[in-house]
């Protein structure tokens, strides 16, 4: 399947804070095919303030939690991540891979 590059802020409603889990829904559907195929994902949050908690474990913890963190290490990169988006990411990254070992 390749490589894809997704458009954050457009692909869930063009809000500068997403904080649903139905954002974070939409993503995960995006991103699991590419991912399951071997393929690189690219987030770009151009024009995104903040997220949530809620919105970010929709994709990461989801992933994190079933598949374990190799799932996701090395496949996902991220552009235009705000140092608040950065800490969010890192705080369910970290939350999940504890859940997960659990």
């Amino acid at each position: 399947m390749g490589n894809i590059l997704i458009n954050v802020k457009n692909e869930t409603g063009g809000f500068e804070f997403i904080g649903s889990r139905g954002a974070g829904e939409i993503i995960r559907e995006k991103m699991k095919p590419v991912l399951d195929q071997k393929g690189e994902v690219t987030l770009d949050f151009a024009g995104v303030d903040q997220v949530t908690q809620s919105f970010i474990d929709e994709f990461f913890g989801i992933f994190i939690r079933a598949f374990g963190i190799e799932y996701i290490r090395g496949k996902v990169k991220l552009v235009n991540e705000t140092q608040g988006i950065k800490d969010t990411i890192n705080f369910v990254i970290k939350y999940s891979k504890e859940r997960q070992s659990a």
